[in-house]
């Protein structure tokens, strides 16, 4: 880039990095961000000025330092908590199709289905599926949702379960049938994954596991594979370890984001 640009850029980058180390610590003094940006003391008293007159720091004379105002919310009012978990996930998901070849995908539950939110499709040589980005897949049919209704906490499975049984849709109609439901549930958790429900003339099966966050379930992520080159005890064998192995990185870069 030009000078006359990065000169105009490096201001703005700066006063970034103020915010992340403001972000973290609480309050801070102006020794405590010299250490924590390795800025020069006139530089930072330069931008923190300019930032209390944006409104997004506030000076505190008798405790000698500063913090962040509320209005640096506005800042991240856009960003949702499924962001954050495909930001976390991104390279981690595509390690494992870079490993294993088959695509992976990720999504998050919305009130009655699982919406795609990541997927390696266009990373694996083996895809057979369309873009399924965005798209909304239902809860007991795909792997993604099952992995995610049976390890999310059981008061939350029940309102779940208490959407679909109101719907009309023909593939939530098992959530009406209470020991066809239980015993899924059952299964999933002493297996530790979920599959995809057959579909006709779908030729690929899912394999999938929760990212987990604490007691509740953050995403689910699933690989694809066709169901002719393997059976699902295979599949299980070859990839739920580095599965489970991405969904705990995945989980352990939230805590620390």
């Amino acid at each position: 880039m030009p000078q006359s640009d990065a000169d105009g850029v490096q201001p703005v980058i700066r006063s970034l990095q103020i915010l992340e180390a403001l972000n973290g610590a609480g309050l801070s003094t102006l020794a405590d961000l010299h250490d924590a940006t390795g800025l020069p003391k006139p530089t930072l008293v330069r931008l923190l000025d300019t930032l209390i007159a944006a409104g997004h720091v506030a000076r505190l004379p008798r405790r000698g330092g500063y913090a962040l105002t509320e209005r640096v919310l506005r800042l991240s009012s856009g960003f949702r908590h499924a962001d954050r978990v495909v930001e976390a996930a991104r390279p981690f998901l595509t390690a494992l199709t870079a490993e294993h070849r088959w695509p992976v995908a990720l999504a998050t539950f919305d009130n009655d289905a699982m919406v795609v939110r990541a997927s390696t499709r266009r990373e694996s040589p083996f895809s057979t599926d369309p873009d399924f980005l965005n798209r909304r897949l239902p809860m007991l049919i795909s792997a993604l949702g099952r992995a995610y209704l049976a390890f999310c906490p059981h008061e939350e499975r029940e309102l779940i379960l208490a959407v679909l049984r109101k719907t009309n849709a023909p593939g939530d109609a098992p959530a009406r049938d209470e020991k066809y439901m239980t015993a899924m549930i059952a299964g999933i958790r002493k297996r530790g994954y979920a599959t995809t429900a057959p579909l006709r003339g779908d030729p690929a099966m899912g394999l999938a596991v929760p990212i987990m966050e604490g007691e509740r379930v953050a995403a689910a992520i699933t690989m694809r594979y066709i169901g002719s080159t393997m059976n699902e005890a295979e599949a299980a064998r070859r990839y739920l370890a580095p599965m489970r192995a991405a969904a705990a990185a995945i989980a352990a870069a939230l805590i620390s984001a």
